[in-house]
């Protein structure tokens, strides 16, 4: 039997609203008060574990291209989180020695909000959430192919429009953006739970 589609009050989509709301205001407030940020904490990590190559992107839950990671290379380096290997390597970064145990330090701050942030959905409620994301990824999904198609449409439109308002002396219309399809949000008359959990 095909499970009933969750509607965005529903208790489940916004506790996982607020849940998410709440471990991202956390995770911010927990680097920042170590004077980083996600994009600097990945980059750090990268470079402990021995993955960071300079010159090449960095993958990962944020992608950070050359040019960002050189900016916050050197503002690493300010900060006194890392410096350059020795000469016979290619100016590569390093933890420094006085910034180790503030890196440890909050990975394990990091560690102790992620054991804390993980939901305890039943089952049911795990599949419900898949389901409700799976149908929110082929509408996305689903309207990138309709906005494709229009603004193809668009712009041919604007092309025999645009002959012909020149042969008639006239501006050509501008089409109408259709604008983005509704997303879920936590309705105003539904109180935040992200208060009550951190």
């Amino acid at each position: 039997m095909q499970p009933r589609p969750l509607e965005p009050n529903e208790p489940v989509v916004l506790a996982l609203v607020d849940a998410v709301t709440a471990w991202q205001d956390a995770l911010e407030q927990t680097l920042s008060a170590s004077g980083l940020n996600y994009a600097k904490w990945l980059l750090l990590r990268a470079i402990r574990r021995g993955d960071f190559v300079r010159g090449t992107p960095l993958p990962g839950p944020m992608l950070i291209d050359v040019s960002q990671s050189e900016l916050l290379l050197h503002e690493l380096r300010r900060d006194g989180w890392i410096e350059h290997a020795e000469a016979n390597a290619p100016r590569m970064p390093r933890i420094a020695d006085t910034a180790a145990s503030r890196l440890e330090r909050v990975s394990q701050a990091l560690s102790a909000l992620h054991s804390v942030s993980v939901a305890p959905f039943s089952p049911q409620e795990r599949v419900a959430l898949g389901s409700l994301l799976e149908r929110m990824k082929i509408r996305l999904n689903d309207h990138t192919t309709r906005q494709i198609r229009v603004g193809g449409e668009a712009a041919r439109q604007d092309k025999l429009a645009g002959g012909a308002a020149t042969q008639a002396g006239t501006p050509a219309s501008a089409v109408p953006c259709t604008g983005l399809p509704p997303v879920a949000h936590r309705p105003a008359s539904c109180p935040t739970l992200a208060s009550a959990r951190f």
